[in-house]
């Protein structure tokens, strides 16, 4: 499907570890499709959102040194911060591994929503749902 500005998709195959913003090996194969899709299309410009369940604040994994965008690692930071830096920092190592892999930083930004837009309420059996990643088309 030929996605056009204003579209919004969630990357329903993109998984993180708990309390990381660290990508599960399973997520390779669909963030591999948005660097294809980035590739193939030099001009066009994404928000990455990133959302958490619930708006909680607890210990939070992030990639530090490690350049291991699917699997933890000993050079990963740990730090303690809310549900809404969680997702930032989950849209923000997507963006990262686009830039490593040699899209424009200028082509993408961030948008952080902790656990502001569930699909599910925090409790239901469904709600690991929340936990997600959209990609919004800002410009082709």
């Amino acid at each position: 499907v030929q996605l056009k500005k204003g579209d919004k998709v969630v990357m329903y195959n993109v998984y993180f570890f708990n309390q990381t913003a660290i990508m599960r090996p399973e997520s390779s194969f669909e963030i591999g499709e948005l660097l294809k899709m980035m590739k193939e299309r030099p001009t066009t410009k994404i928000r990455i959102h990133g959302h958490t369940n619930g708006n909680g604040f607890g210990k939070i994994v992030t990639l530090g040194n490690s350049k291991e965008f699917f699997s933890l690692s000993s050079d990963n930071d740990e730090d303690q911060g809310s549900a809404v830096k969680l997702s930032e920092e989950r849209a923000k190592v997507i963006k990262t591994y686009l830039t490593n892999a040699g899209i424009d930083a200028k082509r993408m930004d961030v948008k952080a929503w902790g656990g502001k837009k569930p699909i599910y309420d925090e409790n239901h059996s469904l709600a690991q749902a929340n936990v997600r990643v959209d990609i919004e088309i800002l410009e082709e």
